[in-house]
């Protein structure tokens, strides 16, 4: 990935996650009372979810946050001797994961409220379970743009040149700008998009005359987002910008007339990782009723058991479910070229 010039930096997380899974055999293994999990670095899920399991249990949650893939390679560097013991990643990353034998599955454990969630909420026969369901779709600056985008088409106006960040192929939510050019270019529903995506990459390869930064450091983006900087943002999902909005900040979540994507948030539990038992209880609380209910008001997303209400102010309207084995199959050869045709000056 090259500069396209001193604003158009391509910014770079990856190096930080490699040099953690070196780090990572000296962080004893869990203590009798402690579990570490990892999984993304969304807001609220600390200071907010986090801790309303550890005053339910009275356990310590040690976290790291990161995205899905670099997850996935810390839990394969310490294979053999496991620091985690419960991972949360999208859908396709524990597709990988469980094809290389990295996480248990998920059925006949002690973990109650697995039968209570929807049945596309515990994919590959409960080998994972999805604790809620973000949607995704275009991010933008309340200040700045007026009115709301009402469709993707609109991303491309050169009125936002310079104005548009999108996420890198090596997070899961680059799927929705690649959607996005799909749709733009064959006019096909965006649950069709993912089988036709090759098609999309001539229609990604316009706006880039908009696009100012191609992220992989989310936290980073979600900055320049809400200073300003930029205008829209492909795209980061409910859980982070209708947490933001909540909290004050100059941003909301387009409904396009195509729809939103589904963007499921995964739980596993690490193979022969330590305080299994524990891990099973932070799982079945994620799933748990009550829990279930502050995670959708706090992440602005669909709760996944059945006995919990969607928040009544949640508009989501039907979102875009996608076939996220085959995401997994062509993730690799899409990020090569989108790092080859996007990504370059």
């Amino acid at each position: 990935m090259m500069h396209r010039s001193t604003r158009r930096t391509l910014l770079k997380g990856i190096a930080a996650g490699s040099a953690w899974s070196l780090a990572a055999p000296a962080i004893v293994r869990a203590a009798e009372r402690e579990i570490f999990v990892g999984g993304p670095a969304s807001p609220g899920l600390e200071d907010i979810l986090f801790k309303h399991i550890e005053r339910k249990h009275g356990f310590k949650i040690l976290f790291e946050g990161t995205n899905s893939l670099i997850n996935l390679e810390k839990i394969r560097s310490n294979r053999a001797r496991p620091t985690m013991t419960v991972t949360m990643m999208d859908d396709p990353v524990l597709v990988l994961a469980e094809r290389e034998g990295l996480i248990a599955p998920l059925r006949g454990l002690n973990i109650p409220n697995l039968a209570d969630l929807r049945p596309d909420a515990r994919p590959h026969d409960s080998m994972w379970a999805n604790w809620c369901f973000p949607a995704a779709s275009i991010s933008y600056n309340t200040d700045n743009v007026k009115p709301a985008p009402t469709s993707y088409a609109e991303c491309w106006d050169r009125k936002y040149r310079d104005k548009v960040i999108i996420i890198s192929m090596r997070i899961t939510q680059a799927v929705v700008p690649l959607l996005a050019a799909t749709h733009v270019a064959t006019g096909k529903p965006l649950a069709e998009c993912l089988r036709l995506a090759d098609e999309g990459f001539a229609k990604l390869r316009e706006l880039r005359p908009n696009i100012l930064q191609i992220t992989t450091n989310p936290p980073q983006a979600q900055q320049l987002h809400e200073s300003g900087e930029v205008d829209l943002y492909l795209s980061p999902d409910s859980r982070t910008t209708l947490f933001r909005k909540s909290r004050g900040a100059p941003v909301d979540l387009a409904r396009p007339r195509e729809g939103m994507v589904a963007m499921p948030a995964g739980v596993a539990l690490v193979k022969d990782g330590p305080n299994q038992e524990l891990g099973m209880t932070f799982i079945n609380e994620l799933l748990d009723p009550e829990t279930q209910a502050l995670a959708a008001r706090t992440f602005f997303s669909l709760p996944t058991n059945t006995k919990t209400a969607k928040p009544a102010d949640l508009d989501f309207p039907d979102l875009a479910v996608l076939d996220w084995e085959y995401f997994a199959d062509n993730r690799n050869r899409w990020i090569e070229r989108f790092e080859r045709e996007i990504a370059v000056r």
